[in-house]
């Protein structure tokens, strides 16, 4: 096709060219020119207002093909809309698809806007939530599902972990929620039905609770006369004295396993809104913990240093983090070779404040860094029992951080040491008056 432009200049000079001769024959040529122009001007205002027509649906396409810029703009437009066409229809196999692979799903799917508006959900979310697709979609998701810890749970920053609630539906199902974020401040939102999981889940806690509860009398017992048999002068010089000094060490330990079962029971069924919110002394916590630390160590003779903020302070159970804290730098003086260096940091990170323990011990190779929170789990399993170790230790510390809001990061590097990071938010930060950063040796 030739140049729609060119065709079309070529078309008016032509009749401007027509229009003079025959003007000049007349004895009026610029008469001639002026109605030619008109008349030029006239049939592009005619095309225009069918182009026009044309584009807001109002009329058809030209039967034949137009020559000049008229014919080209119908026939671009018309390219055009046949694109969208396909565009379109293939938009709408895929939603299609997506609709059918979403209701196949076993997960109930809602899609919210910036708002937390419901935009869109699936069969399961109406079967889940007892959703109706003809009134809730453009409700607020937060008027339909009122519960307090939902609500917390959509206004916060954190989706990492899943909120589990009964069903307001049935109180006999558990349900869980995990919101997923995605394009701007827009969500998705999955509620799947855990209720077969959560039963396992206290059936298994109960069931470890309820024994470590039954084994504290029986190992009290048992400790308590082979402590007795110990100290007996007879029994110092019997030759089976090794074998009953094993037994008490094997049943303290067992003691010490029932223990942090029992604390890792109660961190499980607590909940982070019935955990303490006093302001808790992190700095006068260090001092403690290197005191401690230090006893641990003996003749190791380890470098403990402390390097810690005293205007930081974190809301929260004393008690619990502690415990945490201490599982920590105990793991630093066992793993750490005699005459190695720990340091305890309390600082500022960023919005929140850091508690870390770094040390230059034997390291994590990096496979075994993600399951350091699994129970009973050990890199070295003769190295850790030997050292009196229960594997619980790490678990305990992440179920404590957990329910102060805070994460457990660990970075390891084998045979140059690791750091072990509590991290917590500034909702649990608090800053006191009349800062002066403190570095005990």
């Amino acid at each position: 096709m030739s140049n729609p432009w060119i065709i079309e200049i070529r078309r008016g000079l032509l009749w401007l060219l027509l229009a003079a001769v025959a003007g000049t024959v007349a004895g009026r040529p610029a008469l001639a020119l002026l109605l030619t122009l008109g008349a030029l001007v006239a049939w592009h205002a005619l095309h225009l207002v069918r182009f026009v027509t044309y584009l807001q649906g109002g009329g058809a396409a030209p039967q034949q093909e137009m020559p000049g810029i008229w014919g080209e703009l119908y026939y671009l437009v018309h390219r055009l809309r046949e694109r969208n066409r396909r565009s379109k229809r293939r938009l709408t196999d895929l939603l299609a698809r997506f609709r059918a692979s979403t209701a196949a799903l076993p997960d109930g799917i809602i899609l919210l806007d910036t708002d937390n508006v419901i935009e869109w959900f699936n069969e399961m979310a109406m079967q889940l939530l007892e959703l109706d697709p003809q009134s809730d979609i453009g409700q607020r998701i937060d008027n339909l599902l009122r519960h307090p810890e939902f609500v917390a749970y959509l206004r916060g920053t954190e989706y990492r972990e899943p909120l589990k609630l009964r069903s307001p539906v049935d109180d006999r199902t558990m349900l869980q929620f995990h919101l997923v974020p995605y394009g701007e401040r827009q969500f998705l939102l999955v509620v799947r039905n855990i209720t077969r999981t959560y039963q396992l889940e206290m059936m298994r806690r109960d069931f470890v609770a309820n024994v470590s509860h039954e084994l504290v009398t029986p190992l009290t017992v048992m400790a308590g006369y082979l402590e007795s048999l110990s100290v007996d002068e007879s029994v110092r010089r019997a030759p089976w004295r090794g074998a009953l000094d094993e037994m008490l060490h094997q049943t303290q330990r067992m003691q010490h396993i029932v223990d942090d079962l029992l604390l890792l029971s109660r961190l499980e069924m607590a909940s982070p809104h019935a955990t303490a919110q006093l302001p808790i002394d992190i700095a006068a916590m260090c001092q403690e913990l290197q005191h401690q630390a230090g006893t641990l160590s003996g003749i190791a003779q380890h470098r403990i240093i402390v390097e810690a903020d005293p205007t930081l302070q974190v809301l929260g159970d004393a008690d619990q983090l502690y415990s945490a804290f201490a599982n920590l730098t105990n793991n630093a003086v066992k793993y750490t070779p005699p005459g190695g260096e720990i340091v305890i940091r309390w600082q500022a990170d960023g919005d929140g404040a850091v508690f870390e323990v770094a040390d230059s011990g034997i390291g994590i190779p990096a496979q075994y860094i993600p399951r350091l929170t699994e129970r009973f789990f050990r890199v070295d399993v003769g190295r850790s029992r030997q050292s009196g170790g229960t594997g619980l230790g790490l678990a305990i510390a992440k179920h404590v951080l957990n329910l102060h809001d805070a994460t457990l990061q660990i970075h390891s590097v084998p045979d140059q040491g690791s750091r072990f990071r509590c991290c917590f938010p500034s909702s649990r930060v608090i800053e006191v008056r009349d800062p002066q950063r403190v570095s005990v040796l």
